[in-house]
């Protein structure tokens, strides 16, 4: 796969992980908190989101201009899948588990 198409789906990915964080954080923390502060939380937990996908996609012996930037691979894939599906499980279930007792 050509470097540049490479570069713009592991762009997507990761931008529509840090986004669906930022959506999850901030929903929760809304309830909790003013606006203000649930965004600014909801910001900086997809900033880290953002960083932590991000060096997924790092190769392994990256050096600046002698091979890809980004390589897409399927662990990489997994690994953000299963961050947001444990974000979605503790932001969506586990509250309300808590209030039905």
């Amino acid at each position: 796969m050509e470097p540049q198409i490479e570069k713009i789906i592991v762009l997507l990915i990761v931008l529509t992980a840090s986004i669906l964080t930022w959506k999850m954080v901030k929903d929760f923390y809304m309830t909790k908190f003013h606006k203000l502060f649930a965004h600014l939380i909801a910001v900086i937990t997809s900033s880290f989101m953002l960083l932590s996908s991000m060096i997924l996609f790092v190769p392994k012996n990256y050096q600046r201009g002698v091979g890809p930037e980004v390589e897409i691979n399927f662990v990489g894939i997994l690994t953000i899948v299963v961050m947001l599906v444990v974000l979605y499980i503790f932001f969506k279930y586990i509250p309300d588990n808590k209030n039905k007792s």
